[in-house]
């Protein structure tokens, strides 16, 4: 397992230059003079040549890329246009707050898919497994936005049960409960989507699995049904449903930019958000990198989880 962990390791090295140039060249090739906006009314031809000189934007891509990445690998992702501060200082903060909001959607979608996929596949084509199919597709319909704005007004406007913004309470901060009240809703509004995703791949899944020869062998021996289905029929999918919840890790820290922009949440969505608004190219590499490393390394993580838990290597 450390050989298989290495190896996707070394992976992932690729991958992650890979997304580093495709982010520097994206953003290079943006139309647009960053020094006539840094410098607004105060624009002269010199003045624009002489920070361009400074800021490095004179030089070929390659070399202003060359530049760039030599410094994201000393953990220098260069200084905020706008803020006047190192990037990374600013992100620090940023992604753990992003990553809170993550961790806390994960809490979510791990036992609810998880026990809505399994027993809609035990209940297969009863009442229970066509609401829960029902409900999942619901689920899905519903935008990330579209979904924060109606719980803000349900349970924070007309049922004032849980504040409408921010981490903690601003005038009297009340430590871990009042940051758990303050996620509820942002964490039920970025789970909702991967909720519905999980839910149906795992009962896909699953279905798939006691359709299996081996477990029609145990059916035949005589063994429970419940037994066939939350032992043997469980520990088959387990792989299947890592793989996804490593794949949802990237989905919901990128995706959460949404969730953070409607309840003005801390983090590096909404940092992204304002960095796009100001034209803040070097913060927005910044962001776009981060939520890049996480997804892949995510992804990383749950491969090699899903390896661990393969019936196959037993």
């Amino acid at each position: 397992m450390l050989r298989f962990f290495f190896w996707r390791l070394v992976q992932t090295i690729p991958v992650l230059i890979g997304v580093s140039f495709i982010v520097f060249s994206a953003l290079y090739l943006v139309p647009g003079d960053i020094a006539n906006t840094l410098l607004a009314m105060f624009y002269t031809e010199e003045r624009a040549a002489a920070l361009r000189a400074e800021l490095g934007l004179d030089r070929p891509m390659l070399v202003q890329y060359g530049a760039w990445l030599w410094g994201a690998l000393q953990g220098d992702l260069g200084r905020s246009m706008m803020m006047r501060l190192p990037v990374m200082t600013v992100l620090q903060d940023k992604v753990v707050n992003s990553l809170i909001l993550t961790g806390a959607s994960l809490l979510i979608v791990i036992p609810v898919s998880f026990l809505m996929g399994t027993i809609s596949a035990a209940k297969f084509r009863k009442p229970l497994d066509r609401f829960i199919v029902f409900f999942s597709l619901l689920l899905a319909s519903m935008p990330v936005f579209w979904l924060g704005i109606v719980l803000l007004y349900l349970v924070g406007v007309k049922l004032p049960l849980f504040p409408m913004s921010g981490m903690y309470n601003m005038a009297d901060p009340g430590g871990f409960w009042d940051l758990v009240h303050h996620l509820a809703l942002p964490a039920i509004t970025t789970a909702a989507t991967s909720v519905a995703i999980v839910t149906r791949v795992t009962r896909g899944a699953m279905l798939d699995i006691l359709n299996q020869p081996y477990i029609l062998a145990a059916r035949a021996r005589g063994l429970p049904r419940s037994r066939v289905v939350y032992v043997h029929g469980v520990r088959n999918v387990l792989p299947t449903f890592s793989n996804m919840i490593g794949l949802q890790i990237g989905y919901l820290f990128g995706s959460a930019i949404f969730t953070e922009i409607i309840f003005n949440w801390p983090g590096i969505g909404l940092q992204l958000y304002q960095s796009i608004l100001h034209r803040d190219p070097t913060m927005v590499q910044g962001c776009v990198l981060a939520v890049a490393v996480i997804f892949v390394l995510g992804n990383m993580l749950a491969d090699t989880i899903g390896y661990g838990l393969d019936p196959a290597r037993k």
